[in-house]
């Protein structure tokens, strides 16, 4: 008979370096980006938003969502970004739980070769160097305003706007390269 356990390491989350991050890819072309839509409230509509932006430069995009904001992505949705994708942006974060949970989940897609971003609102931006300083892990982010649940779509899909090339630019080192095409935004 086999008998097997699962032992969970009881030390706490703090490392004394950050391990670097994945570089960025040094093109989009002919590349998949990972749009992960954390849960929360309203995210879809600024990730509604990028998607069409990156797709008018001609960058392919795959879409994924967690179930819950609360909690790390499941396995299956990290496999299939793995499989499918060259780089992940994961949106929306505007609250300590879910700046957690998406820090956590841009640490093990790094972790395995998927360089990526995560959008967080000013308010949280913190707890995002505090919970990446923890794990030991030098990740990436770009810092929207606070709050986004009140905003209009209109409101959200103008951060998108605004903050794009700057998404582009945690993920790809030549962002621009990608041209919109005629008649897109």
């Amino acid at each position: 008979m086999s008998v097997s356990a699962q032992l969970r390491d009881p030390t706490a989350e703090i490392a004394s370096e950050l391990r670097p991050r994945q570089s960025p890819l040094p093109t989009l072309e002919g590349k998949c980006v990972a749009l992960l839509d954390i849960g929360k409230m309203r995210g879809d509509e600024f990730i509604d938003r990028l998607e069409i932006l990156l797709n008018a430069r001609g960058i392919a995009t795959g879409r994924y969502k967690k179930p819950t904001n609360t909690r790390v992505a499941p396995t299956e949705i990290i496999h299939d970004i793995i499989l499918n994708c060259h780089a992940v942006v994961i949106a929306l974060s505007d609250c300590g739980s879910c700046t957690s949970c998406s820090t956590h989940d841009l640490f093990t897609l790094d972790g395995r070769g998927i360089p990526g971003v995560n959008v967080i609102t000013e308010e949280f931006a913190d707890a995002f160097e505090v919970q990446r300083c923890a794990i030991g892990f030098d990740g990436a982010a770009v810092v929207v305003p606070h709050p986004i649940q009140h905003r209009t779509r209109t409101e959200l899909e103008s951060f998108a706007d605004q903050f794009c090339q700057e998404i582009l630019a945690r993920i790809c080192s030549r962002p621009s390269a990608g041209r919109v095409r005629a008649g897109q935004t």
